[in-house]
């Protein structure tokens, strides 16, 4: 109990430190746009993906560099890719534009051999943008309900749709996976067709992955069975190729015609040529400083999905390490001593959805867990994420029709 205590003012301070820094960022980006002058030929630091990591490293850089600088972002996708909803879209109708925020598409980095870093990003068009210094924000590959896979926003209402329909005309759903997705997923389809088969097909003994303790397991646990999920734990199956058939398990088969998979998430590393620098499953090896492990590339930076660093990875962790890159990037310019990265606590804080209108915040410092449940919207905040984004919700530009 005393530890629960000592954990809730560590998040009231917390709390008050991030607010101080936020007033004092509005203060130095103030005096930022009175002195700053990109001047004639300005140099480009460029950031590649515009996702939680990539937009604010872009939003940090653009208040802090020194003139004579310029920021350059380079996304591959039409629109923000909002994947928090993703798995309660993937179930509920009608509100697929919400997941694809409004805001040119990268082929290939190459960096010079006798420089430190700097290079080249070659998009797809041809067209090539010259950079001094650079940061990779890529983000990791996944199918729905964890990502589009779509890089436009018509197509990706399109793969949310089908996923709607092809829920709605089955009855025995079985979700792979028991990570965030898998959870949310199995829960809302489970509250929206409480006629329906649902199980979910877990590896391990406790829902979640590594990071989260007993206390959120036994929470989401209660939560899918008392809807009426079928939950099947320390199983790791064979997972068939066809779209019906079954599921064969330890001494005994589940039936299913939905299929859905919650595993093998990927970073999406392909585009960087670094191959000394990579993890044997694809991540990108990188100091404290989030500099690429690569004494050749020393301007060069990563931040997000992408990292082979911290057991965290999620937009709260993604945001850290974003800011925190921009500014060892200044730092640099300056030749001043970079700043290490070390993932907090506080990151780890987790909001999940327990049906249509649940949801369990799940927050722990390695000493107390904290679970608190709240109710939740339809479209779980989307209008206060868009506004976050500097978008009006839901006005989108690049359509004719509006929402």
């Amino acid at each position: 109990m005393l530890a629960q205590v000592f954990l809730i003012v560590k998040i009231f301070d917390v709390v008050i430190r991030q607010a101080t820094t936020h007033l004092q960022g509005l203060v130095s980006t103030f005096i930022h746009r009175q002195t700053y002058k990109a001047g004639s030929n300005p140099k480009n630091i460029v950031v590649v993906g515009a996702s939680f990591a990539g937009y604010n490293a872009a939003k940090t850089l653009v208040n802090c560099i020194p003139s004579g600088y310029r920021v350059i972002v380079i996304e591959r996708n039409s629109h923000f890719q909002f994947t928090w909803v993703l798995p309660r879209f993937s179930v509920v109708e009608g509100h697929d534009m919400k997941a694809f925020i409004p805001y040119d598409t990268v082929e290939e980095i190459v960096p010079r051999e006798d420089g430190n870093g700097e290079g080249q990003v070659r998009l797809s068009s041809g067209e090539r943008v010259d950079y001094e210094y650079l940061l990779l924000a890529t983000g990791s590959s996944a199918a729905l309900p964890s990502r589009v896979g779509a890089v436009d926003k018509k197509d990706g209402m399109k793969a949310l749709q089908a996923q709607q329909e092809k829920i709605l005309a089955s009855r025995d759903i079985v979700v792979i996976g028991g990570g965030p997705a898998g959870v949310e997923i199995a829960a809302d389809t489970k509250d929206r067709y409480p006629d329906k088969n649902i199980t979910l097909i877990h590896s391990r003994q406790t829902l979640l992955n590594h990071g989260f303790g007993t206390k959120i397991h036994m929470a989401l646990s209660k939560a899918l069975v008392d809807l009426g999920v079928n939950l099947v734990m320390g199983e790791k199956p064979t997972i068939p190729s066809n779209e019906t058939g079954d599921i064969e398990l330890r001494g005994r088969s589940i039936h299913f015609d939905c299929l859905i998979k919650c595993i093998g998430q990927k970073p999406n590393t392909s585009l960087a040529k670094f191959a000394s620098a990579f993890s044997k499953s694809g991540y990108i090896h990188v100091k404290p400083s989030l500099q690429i492990d690569d004494e050749r590339y020393t301007r060069i930076y990563v931040a997000g999905d992408v990292i082979d660093a911290g057991d965290i990875k999620n937009g709260r962790s993604a945001m850290q390490q974003g800011q925190l890159a921009a500014k060892n990037i200044v730092r640099n310019i300056y030749g001043k001593k970079q700043v290490q990265y070390e993932q907090k606590w506080w990151e780890g804080l987790t909001k999940l959805t327990m049906g249509l209108t649940r949801s369990v915040a799940y927050i722990s410092d390695e000493k107390a867990e904290l679970v608190i449940s709240s109710s939740s919207n339809i479209d779980l905040d989307s209008k206060r994420v868009w506004k976050f984004f500097g978008a009006t919700p839901y006005l989108d530009p690049t359509v004719k029709s509006q929402v």
